[in-house]
């Protein structure tokens, strides 16, 4: 059953809101929101923007690190029946101009800079009419659909751009019309659960990123269940070390504001701010990246006194790969069971997550039971999508309220992913055990069907990092005549363990440890991988290593 199955963001809160106005729903840079100030601000805004033009059915992009306004802006989108776009915050020029462009935003809320980028330079770049033309003639070339631009900062340059406060305050004046009677009504939110509330980017790695329709139900419901899985209550406090602007951040901060939780907010992960705030607000949650955790134990200042609080958590090592010796470290030195999340942006994050009173041979899996028995899940074959028997190996197909409706202005996409029954094809090789438990091993494009066996690359190089000279591994598949496709090995060694390695030394490693379709038939020593950004850090963009063996063993 759905917490709030007919119920949309704006209103989900709300009611949270009635229950405990003054609770504090999140803090910044020292300053606490109440829940009734949060709200209050949140429909400030929404009036504001109505009167800019933004109505149900429009979009809003987002470029804000977490910050209150963040939230504001999407409690204000979902309270007009408007969607958000999430614009990632490490997005450069192009980034931008292609989500702006693809998403139709008729407005954009922003920030001068954040992280040594400054996004009013950006934005004169992607949208030059900004420092030509004023507020209430804007009329750019560049971005037909972009109608106008907030920005929390005053602009210096940019004369097109409104402030953010001068648009909260024109929406506090329509909200005092209704009351003046001077025909300057007040609106009543949008109440549609299923109107798309906000788009979150696929990262774009393999080919263009493509725009995920989320809607208020799945969103709302998901970040409940979320909390209700996890134990978040309201009496917990949560530190957001992961960006909102992705969909495993936007999760855990509405997990908290779903719950009637504390979520204390910082504009980007830093290591010692972190570690003072945890200390400083008796964090009792904590969720982020396994290298997240690794910074923080490494930090010159870190003692198990200053996170001592720190009661749940998720922790994910996907993007990086699984660290076995890490997962032990964290799970020691913070006293909680650490636990591995699985998600995607086309059904939320959090799918399967590990449950915290497993055991941690368990827990080291990524993955775990679904989070909500609404969600339905199955392994297919990849080819023919039919079912295959508990155990096997295939592609994870996905069916419930948290899939998102599509991708924007895409429908080939959408046919070939979502099917007339309402399964998602989730394009990731997972297996299901007995208990209906899911793990991951890799994205189908990435696993390899070598000699009539379907290989998922990072087992192979996690083995491989298993060797005591090796830092990190990446595999990919090879074209090759007999074999079809063979494992490649891209290897970074360990310099620094005073270790020597060659491709022969790993092959003999290998030999006892898989079976010998998995030895990578070559090895490659590399300094670093090639990384993308995502919402939740660095990617390493495997295509780039696969464009280098391609002609390998085909010549």
């Amino acid at each position: 059953m759905l917490a709030w199955p007919e119920k949309t963001i704006y209103e989900g809160v709300a009611s949270v809101a009635s229950d405990r106005p003054d609770r504090t729903a999140v803090v910044f840079r020292g300053t606490d929101w109440s829940y009734a100030e949060l709200l209050e601000e949140s429909r400030a805004l929404a009036h504001g923007l109505a009167d800019l033009g933004v109505s149900a059915g429009d979009v809003v992009a987002v470029w804000l690190g977490n910050r209150p306004e963040w939230i504001v802006s999407q409690l204000a989108t979902s309270f007009l029946g408007a969607a958000m776009v999430a614009v990632n915050t490490r997005y450069r020029t192009h980034e931008l101009e292609y989500m702006l462009t693809d998403s139709v935003a008729s407005v954009l809320v922003t920030e001068e800079s954040l992280l040594g980028r400054n996004y009013h330079e950006m934005l004169e770049t992607a949208v030059p009419e900004l420092a030509t033309q004023s507020p209430d003639s804007f009329a750019p070339g560049s971005i037909p659909a972009l109608e106008g631009v907030v920005s929390l900062d005053s602009p210096s340059n940019l004369s097109a751009l409104r402030g953010y406060e001068s648009v909260l305050e024109t929406g506090r004046d329509r909200l005092g019309g209704e009351r003046r009677n001077d025909g300057r009504n007040s609106l009543e939110p949008a109440s549609d659960p299923t109107a798309p509330a906000a788009i979150f980017y696929t990262s774009g790695t393999t080919s263009d990123p493509k725009g995920c329709l989320q809607s208020n139900r799945s969103l709302l419901n998901h970040s409940a269940h979320v909390a209700d899985h996890l134990g978040v209550t309201d009496e917990d406090v949560g530190v957001a070390t992961l960006p909102f602007c992705g969909i495993w951040g936007y999760n855990t901060l509405f997990s908290h504001l779903a719950t009637g939780a504390t979520l204390v907010a910082k504009t980007h992960f830093d290591p010692e701010a972190t570690l003072e705030l945890v200390d400083e607000y008796d964090a009792t949650a904590l969720t982020g990246l396994g290298v997240m955790f690794e910074r923080l134990l490494e930090h010159e200042s870190f003692a198990r006194s200053r996170v001592g609080t720190i009661e749940r958590g998720v922790v994910g090592f996907v993007s990086k790969g699984f660290d076995e010796a890490l997962f032990e470290r964290i799970e020691e030195t913070f006293g909680f069971p650490v636990v591995q999340p699985y998600g995607l942006s086309e059904a939320n994050s959090q799918i399967f997550v590990g449950d915290p009173a497993d055991s941690m041979s368990r827990r080291k899996r990524v993955g775990g039971p679904p989070i909500h028995p609404a969600i339905d899940a199955t392994i297919v074959d990849p080819e023919t999508r039919e079912e295959l028997p508990t155990g096997e190996e295939g592609e994870l197909a996905l069916r419930g309220y948290l899939l998102a409706d599509g991708y924007l202005g895409n429908p080939e996409a959408t046919a070939e992913a979502f099917d007339e029954s309402g399964w998602f094809y989730t394009g990731d090789l997972c297996t299901m055990d007995d208990d209906g438990y899911v793990y991951y091993r890799s994205r189908l494009d990435d696993a390899l069907r070598t000699r009539g066996f379907l290989v998922a690359p990072r087992e192979i190089a996690a083995t491989v990092e298993e060797h005591p000279a090796v830092r990190s591994c990446e595999v990919v598949g090879a074209p090759h005549p007999r074999h079809g496709e063979v494992p490649v090995a891209f290897v970074v060694a360990a310099d620094d363990r005073g270790f020597n390695v060659s491709a022969a030394d790993l092959e003999s490693f290998l030999d006892d440890r898989v079976a010998d379709y998995k030895v990578p038939a070559a090895f490659e020593f590399v300094d670093e991988f090639p990384t993308t950004e995502g919402p939740n850090g660095e990617k390493v963009q495997k295509t780039l290593l696969r464009d280098r063996v391609q002609d390998r063993f085909t010549e």
